[in-house]
């Protein structure tokens, strides 16, 4: 018997079948904060951490639910591997008294955001404040649900600082780094990235264009203009790299 799994599973492996665990590390949820509204209503910004290497499906119910009722406010269902902050904004009026809490079950392991959703300690500072309303129209969006934001993209530096102008030589791949961040909304929806020129003299040539990284090509001198896009079927947004190529 032993001599028979073993010859199954060099089977396998020779055929580059990939066999992967089932994910057991925990989901845990998280409260970003909140941005104050001059009307006197609050933005209400969720997160979450998969601990897994995978991504995971966590339908609404008792194991991805709001509190009080209604349990489903259009959270997230996919949870995608590591960290991922604002993933759920949720816009209430002025009479919001601050009860509200987000609990996910997984791997065995109950997770439930603070009971002190206004506390003044999560007034969210100023760049989160930006991320949180970046392409939320507060005034048009439903109230006390997740809502759906175009996803953000942006080129960054080895620091991981936002980019918008890069040098390159005619000829030669010039690597970019992006960077695409999405809220998982509209449930089941999935991000389609895409590089392409927007002016420029010459030729320009993507070693991965519907990947958030790639190395473009320049086939002449000048001065350029690339585009980074991404959009999660609903929603589009993107961002724009001067270049200049000698």
């Amino acid at each position: 018997m032993k001599h028979t799994l073993r010859i199954l599973i060099l089977a396998v492996a020779a055929a580059g079948v990939a066999v992967q665990a089932q994910p057991t590390a925990p989901v845990f949820v998280q409260y970003d904060g909140y941005v104050k509204q001059p009307n006197g209503g609050y933005v209400l910004a969720f997160g979450y951490f998969n601990q897994n290497n995978v991504d995971v499906t966590i339908e609404p119910g008792d194991a991805n639910r709001f509190a009080p009722a209604p349990g489903d406010r259009n959270q997230p269902v996919t949870f995608a591997k590591g960290r991922h902050r604002f993933s759920c904004a949720l816009v209430v009026d002025a009479g919001f008294d601050g009860t509200l809490q987000w609990t996910v079950t997984f791997a065995g392991r109950t997770t439930t955001t603070t009971a002190k959703a206004l506390d003044p300690l999560y007034e969210l500072e100023l760049n989160s404040q930006k991320r949180v309303m970046a392409g939320l129209d507060v005034s048009g969006a439903p109230r006390n649900v997740c809502v759906n934001r175009a996803p953000m993209a942006h080129a960054i530096s080895p620091l991981g600082e936002p980019l918008e102008t890069l040098a390159a030589r005619a000829g030669q791949a010039l690597p970019i780094t992006g960077q695409v961040e999405d809220d998982g909304l509209p449930r089941g929806s999935r991000v389609t990235i895409a590089w392409k020129k927007i002016s420029g003299p010459g030729d320009v040539t993507f070693s991965s264009p519907a990947a958030a990284s790639t190395r473009a090509t320049f086939s002449a001198p000048g001065d350029y203009e690339i585009e980074l896009s991404a959009s999660d079927g609903e929603k589009t947004t993107s961002t724009r790299i001067a270049v200049t190529v000698s």
